[in-house]
């Protein structure tokens, strides 16, 4: 059953992504192909509502601002020497804000005192099915861009001062906001938008990529369906939310968190070269505070392993399921799930892993390779296995670089479906270079002296 709602849940989102493309619609077709900007000032058509929250009360609605409507401004006590916060929801089941919006108002209070937050209602148009809702993003859009020009074209407001900020559809309205008003707004803040974007939305694009960007922790398949489970069916849409919400609260943490505990980012050419643990490195300023564009951010503790595997045989797997267990001086974490993309003969593999448990200072690793399924071939024809003598580590956190060997024996031999095997701290880890060097000398020689030989 829940791999079924899980289906239906994604063929679902994916849909709308496609029906709801943008594409298509540059600002010429969006409200006909006329260059005029009088529908601008058209506040007749505007269904959106614009509410001044305060710091004391985040939480409700107690004053609008109409466009169309100056004297509405001064009676929500709105000050055009502070900046203007204008925070745009998403879809909604309940027909209800989420609790994430007196959170986020709060939050951007606490950042900055000084400043007006209005919260776009838009809840009528948001709660219908989801391909409706994400059609209507373009009105919601309309409406916004008409506030924010009206807003500044009777205060004389600077255009500067303006930061739009969505969260999910109202990712959308926000971009779409920022297309259509007369300049170009400070800034626009995206949250886990649809994978659609408009391709003309000013402002600059920077991409961060919480915790590898898929799954957030705690919100794995398993511990959601453990959930739904447990409290019944009526929170299916935390398989979605869960992780998709995330981004508000990690945006809210770098507001109020912006000095004691700042959420740091790894800079990265891609996601793939991030995954194989290739952007761990924390020199040319590679590791930086979460913001900016192509950063991979994470909540998480992060290794990059690093495994050469022997066989006497010429093997050759793809997507094998493994289970690694992490062992430190302050906790541990076991089987960690990885799947190995490939695993061949005399071939490395450096791949990524993460967890949300500080293990401390590494002490001993765990890898098994696990079954692909419950009938295999090499059940009766014997199992294969590799060779493995060392495992590499590299701690993305402390930077630290640590050897592990095979703890009986030179090599530790992998075989799919039996244990694990174990590779402790390598003695040659702690050796300086010059204690590295002296120890292959005596344990090989010297180049001069096979020379001689």
């Amino acid at each position: 059953m829940g791999k079924e709602n899980t289906f239906l849940v994604t063929v679902w989102i994916i849909l709308a992504n496609i029906c709801v493309s943008f594409s298509s619609t540059p600002e010429q077709t969006l409200f006909g192909n006329s260059n005029s900007t009088e529908w601008l000032e058209d506040y007749t058509d505007i269904v959106s509502k614009f509410s001044l929250r305060t710091a004391e009360i985040p939480d409700d609605d107690l004053c609008y601002i109409v466009p169309g409507q100056p004297l509405t401004i001064p009676k929500c006590e709105f000050n055009p020497g502070y900046k203007t916060f204008v925070v745009i929801h998403g879809w909604t089941v309940t027909g209800l804000f989420e609790s994430w919006v007196p959170k986020l108002v709060t939050a951007l209070y606490k950042r900055e005192p000084k400043a007006n937050v209005i919260v776009v209602d838009w809840l009528t148009r948001a709660q219908q099915h989801y391909l409706t809702s994400a059609a209507n993003t373009k009105l919601v859009g309309k409406d916004v861009a008409k506030f924010v020009n009206w807003l500044q074209k009777t205060l004389d407001y600077p255009w500067e001062k303006i930061h739009l900020l969505g969260y999910s559809l109202g990712a959308h309205v926000a971009g779409i906001a920022g297309l259509l008003t007369n300049h170009k707004v400070s800034r626009i803040t995206g949250l886990d938008p649809t994978q659609h974007r408009h391709p003309e939305t000013r402002g600059p694009r920077g991409h961060l990529y919480p915790n590898g960007g898929t799954f957030q922790p705690g919100c794995d398949l398993q511990n959601t369906m453990m959930m739904i489970a447990t409290t019944g069916i009526r929170n299916m849409d935390q398989l979605v939310k869960c992780s998709h919400e995330r981004s508000i609260h990690l945006f809210i943490d770098s507001l109020v968190n912006a000095a004691e505990h700042q959420t740091m980012a790894y800079r990265c050419s891609s996601k793939e070269a991030f995954m194989k643990g290739m952007c761990l490195n924390c020199r040319k300023n590679r590791l930086q505070q979460g913001g900016g564009q192509n950063l991979l951010c994470d909540t998480l503790f992060h290794y990059q392993v690093k495994v050469h595997f022997f066989s006497s045989e010429k093997l050759a797997y793809t997507e094998q399921p493994m289970k690694i267990s992490l062992y430190g001086t302050h906790d541990e974490k076991t089987d960690i799930p990885y799947t190995m993309p490939f695993l061949n003969t005399n071939s490395t593999v450096s791949f990524l892993l993460t967890t949300d448990v500080d293990v401390g200072e590494l002490l001993m690793v765990k890898l098994r390779w696990e079954k692909d399924a419950y009938f295999s071939w090499s059940d009766i024809w014997g199992n294969k296995n590799f060779h493995i003598r060392k495992i590499r580590v590299k701690a993305g956190e402390t930077q630290s670089r640590v050897i592990f060997s095979a703890k009986d024996g030179e090599y530790a031999y992998l075989i799919r479906g039996k244990d694990d095997v174990v590779f402790v701290k390598s003695k040659e880890d702690n050796m300086s270079r010059k204690e590295k060097t002296m120890h292959r000398l005596k344990m090989q020689g010297s180049h001069f002296n096979n020379k001689i030989a």
